[in-house]
């Protein structure tokens, strides 16, 4: 049971991640390790949440880029600080490449799923921001990945999804390697237009999306 002296911790982290205050955030973080708050939940209901909340923001056009900069350097610290007490993960479920596509630099979706994949036991390679076509493939080639994971938040860059199916095709590996799509823009419906193996709303329905396709490949991790 969450005492509510944790849960105000945990609401304070949150709020302060969402509301880009920088010299607050990682203290706070600090603070609710120390009275034994569970690493998990300060994860998930302080940082995650605090994330999701200023990735909306920014969708609405209350924050800018400079702002969804500055948060996702705010979150990946206290990421950093509360990673190591995080309870073990579970049994390994499968491996991904994740990254946003070329010309995109938005990263605070992408992080999100990647949290959620490791969360739910994937090993994860996160290439960061605009990410070229070949290195996704390249990438997933050098560490044996079962699934490649594509994020596009602007109109402009959703077309370099296309590209990485295309040339996974191209070089003899489309067989070799599940995609799956993701970020504004992006449907299920476009994820079966160019050919990719599904569309995820978010962490949550990619961690789902990810075991399923996994599973049906059956593939051993």
């Amino acid at each position: 049971m969450v005492e509510p002296d944790e849960q105000d911790l945990v609401k304070q982290i949150a709020e302060a991640v969402d509301e880009l205050r920088d010299a607050e955030a990682l203290p706070l973080v600090e603070k609710a390790l120390s009275a034994g708050v569970d690493a998990d939940l300060i994860l998930r209901d302080g940082i995650m949440s605090g994330m999701k909340k200023f990735g909306e923001k920014f969708g609405k056009g209350e924050y800018f880029l400079p702002d969804l900069l500055l948060g996702s350097d705010i979150a990946n610290k206290c990421i950093a600080r509360v990673r190591p007490h995080l309870q073990s993960a579970p049994k390994k479920a499968g491996t991904v490449v994740i990254g946003a596509v070329k010309g995109d630099i938005h990263s605070i979706g992408k992080d999100l799923v990647a949290m959620q994949l490791r969360l739910g036991g994937f090993e994860v390679s996160d290439l960061g921001i605009d990410v070229p076509p070949m290195k996704f493939i390249e990438k997933a080639s050098e560490t044996g990945s079962d699934i490649i994971a594509l994020s596009a938040f602007l109109t402009s860059t959703i077309p370099y999804i296309g590209e990485v199916v295309k040339y996974l095709k191209d070089v003899g590996l489309r067989e070799k390697f599940r995609v799956i799509i993701g970020g504004t823009g992006t449907s299920a419906d476009y994820a079966r237009h160019i050919g990719a193996d599904g569309w995820g709303r978010d962490g949550v329905e990619a961690v789902g999306l990810c075991q399923r396709l996994v599973a049906s490949a059956g593939k051993s991790v």
